[in-house]
């Protein structure tokens, strides 16, 4: 079994090893973590999009609160982890010929030539996850099969987005982007709480006032968490300042 470039492999193994002990070391310590991670990740995911799609799903789809808050959002980390496992066992395999290798490293190129790839991917997710909350469409869902396995879908999708446009930021950034997420969060729950008609007739009106609710606590919750972390690592270490 080939390892790649053995360069890879003088860069982290421990000294004194021989060559052969070196490959070994790699493939116990490395490789095979990063498998299980990989394998882990798709677990996660398949288990998560299973239960969405079964009766446990179908649950939380009937009120409104929990299909914003727990079904939809368990969509969109199920794309997350699929990506994410896939990214892993697109690292393990390419380990073992250097052809994969090679492959590796042009797509790992193109990714940072490309790093306006980040503001697409966000983008492109936040208009799938857009289009399904118009009213027409979000009531469609719940009563229509068609439209609700198209829901599935996007979402999906939308969760392979984000994990594509996060790859590309720095730590610092993507505190930014979660405390985005939370201010947006935080506006569309004004909205449903403080708009005089129903927004998604499907669902009972009380119920709009605790999705809206709902809402403004999470932006809440990612506010007086994140902000605090964000602030230390920028203030808290100056050797790391930048770096973050």
């Amino acid at each position: 079994m080939k390892l790649g470039r053995t360069s890879e492999v003088y860069r982290i193994i421990p000294l004194g090893l021989t060559l052969k002990e070196a490959r070994a070391w790699y493939v116990n310590r490395v490789l095979i973590p990063q498998f299980r991670w990989a394998l882990a990740a798709w677990a996660v995911g398949f288990l998560i999009l299973l239960s969405e799609v079964t009766s446990f799903g179908e649950v939380l789809e009937q009120n409104l609160v929990t299909r914003m808050i727990a079904h939809d959002v368990l969509l969109l980390v199920s794309g997350f982890l699929l990506s994410y496992g896939t990214i892993f066992l697109m690292q393990v395999t390419s380990h073992l010929s250097d052809r994969l290798w090679r492959i590796r490293n042009y797509l790992h190129a193109v990714t940072l030539s490309a790093q306006a790839l980040s503001i697409s991917a966000f983008a492109s997710a936040a208009v799938l996850i857009g289009y399904w909350y118009l009213p027409t469409e979000f009531n469609a869902t719940v009563t229509d099969f068609i439209s609700n396995s198209e829901m599935h879908i996007s979402f999906l999708f939308a969760g392979v987005l984000i994990f594509i446009g996060a790859s590309f930021l720095s730590r610092r950034f993507k505190l930014i982007a979660l405390v985005v997420v939370g201010k947006a969060l935080g506006l569309y729950g004004m909205f449903l709480l403080l708009t005089p008609w129903i927004v998604y007739s499907i669902y009972p009106a009380y119920e709009q006032v605790y999705a809206g609710s709902a809402l403004l606590f999470i932006m809440l919750i990612l506010d007086f968490t994140i902000m605090p972390l964000w602030l230390y690592n920028y203030f808290g270490n100056p050797s790391r300042r930048g770096l973050v």
